[in-house]
């Protein structure tokens, strides 16, 4: 081989590796830009009727609830706390769909372990989705038709300014 072909092999392979480099480059800041957007994404849900609203964020803290002031009134404490567990796990659901969205261009093209090293057990296998949520694809529920209550008013031998004291306080005066 003469001077000019190694050259010209050395100059090839050097614009092998500066691809491959650019390509590896590309390939970090998509990574970098898909974590960001998985890490900060955050799911909404609220009821049908929009009684309950929630939001939580890419790890399923709940950052936000809402209530209308009609949830108050039309739902028992009992009917509420259901209410309000079922749109945070409909959220909750919606932020890891967002985040898994952003993640699934790069899961596709990326190697598993048995592909390097054939006795090697499978990572894909680790990366399993989370069991579903209870009751799955029906979103969170409608509130229950209850009828509207009345609030108690005060009795006029009540006064509503009376300062607060302990009961045993009271009896004993």
């Amino acid at each position: 081989m003469d001077q000019g072909q190694l050259d010209a092999r050395n100059a090839a392979l050097r614009d092998q590796v500066e691809d491959m480099l650019t390509g590896l480059r590309k390939q970090t800041s998509d990574l970098k830009a898909a974590q960001e957007q998985a890490t900060n994404a955050t799911g909404q849900a609220q009821t049908p009727d929009g009684q309950v609203a929630v939001t939580v964020n890419a790890n399923g803290v709940v950052t936000d609830v809402r209530f209308t002031s009609w949830a108050l009134i039309r739902n028992t404490p009992d009917q509420l706390g259901k209410l309000v567990v079922r749109t945070i796990q409909a959220a909750a659901a919606d932020a890891r769909a967002k985040s898994d969205a952003a993640l699934a261009p790069l899961r596709q093209n990326l190697p598993d372990l048995t592909d390097l090293f054939p006795d090697a057990p499978s990572l894909a296998a680790l990366n399993t989705a989370p069991p579903p949520l209870p009751e799955p694809g029906s979103g969170p529920p409608a509130a229950p038709a209850a009828p509207a209550r009345p609030r108690p008013q005060p009795r006029a031998e009540e006064p509503d300014d009376e300062p607060i004291g302990s009961i045993m306080q009271r009896g004993y005066r």
